[in-house]
């Protein structure tokens, strides 16, 4: 039998401080590499809560049969000072864990949250049958590479299908030549204007729905101040190559860039066709 006053040390470090550096270690992996949700640290703080008022009735039982032995308290003094930081420890980690878990969602990055923005602007899926790409609303930053992640995951793509007021010449020239690089053929439905009608003009063969329009108009810069590096009349006639290469007729093609870009010209069905804008 050991002596009785080896039982408090022993008491003190097999029941009270190895344990408890271990649970402390414990939340302090938590609190750094996890987010745990609200309940279930409640459960972890009241099942530790426990275990602490477990140690604490264990040293308890080591510390009176030591002062009985000895009747010295210094140790015993010393046991309940380590319970004490024990628990403020314990305490201060179990908040930290309830701060964490009730901490709101992070924000998404400023280049995610701007992706999001853009894309509600509109809509782009594909058809059930995985053969049309059917696009609406604004052309703007980040078109050009969904459409073409559409485009790689359905091989059997062969058309698009568009309607919009516009948007970024830039984008839609991305757009344009991921059509004509895959020799995809476009389809107008409601009204394709503006930028949208250089999507259009990218395609193979290129149709418009029975109540769909066209609206064509020379380029203007958003910013009124105007862009010094930004030739309005070059990017036109870059776009007008485009769309004699793609079959326009060039009467076509100057009437298009001659309309002023606060007018917008519809043409109908029959100027069109003679145009050779529609291909049937």
């Amino acid at each position: 039998m050991p002596r009785p006053a080896a039982s408090l040390p022993r008491s003190l470090s097999l029941q009270v401080l190895l344990p408890r550096a271990g649970v402390l270690l414990g939340w302090l992996a938590l609190n750094q590499w996890a987010r745990l949700p609200e309940p279930l640290v409640f459960a972890l703080m009241a099942a530790d809560g426990g275990f602490l008022l477990w140690q604490f009735r264990a040293f308890q039982r080591s510390a009176d049969a030591h002062v009985r032995s000895t009747g010295a308290m210094a140790p015993v003094w010393g046991g309940y000072l380590l319970l004490l930081f024990a628990g403020f420890a314990a305490i201060t980690l179990w908040w930290d864990a309830l701060l964490i878990a009730r901490q709101p969602q992070e924000a998404p990055r400023y280049a995610e949250q701007r992706a999001r923005e853009r894309e509600a602007l509109y809509s782009l899926t594909v058809s059930d049958d995985g053969r049309r790409i059917l696009f609406s609303g604004e052309i703007t930053f980040g078109l050009t590479s969904r459409m073409r992640q559409l485009a790689d995951d359905h091989p059997g793509l062969e058309t698009v299908v568009l309607s919009g007021p516009g948007g970024l010449i830039a984008e839609a020239r991305g757009a344009a030549k991921l059509i004509r690089d895959r020799n995809l053929s476009t389809q107008a439905t409601g009204l394709c204007a503006s930028a949208c009608t250089l999507i259009f003009i990218a395609g193979r063969r290129r149709s418009l729905d029975t109540e769909a329009q066209l609206g064509f108009h020379s380029y203007d810069l958003q910013i009124e101040s105007g862009l010094p590096q930004v030739d309005v009349q070059k990017e036109q006639s870059k776009d007008r190559a485009f769309f004699l290469q793609q079959g326009i007729s060039a009467d076509f093609a100057d009437k298009v860039f001659g309309i002023p870009h606060s007018r917008l010209w519809t043409p109908d069905r029959q100027e069109l066709l003679t145009g050779g804008v529609l291909t049937e």
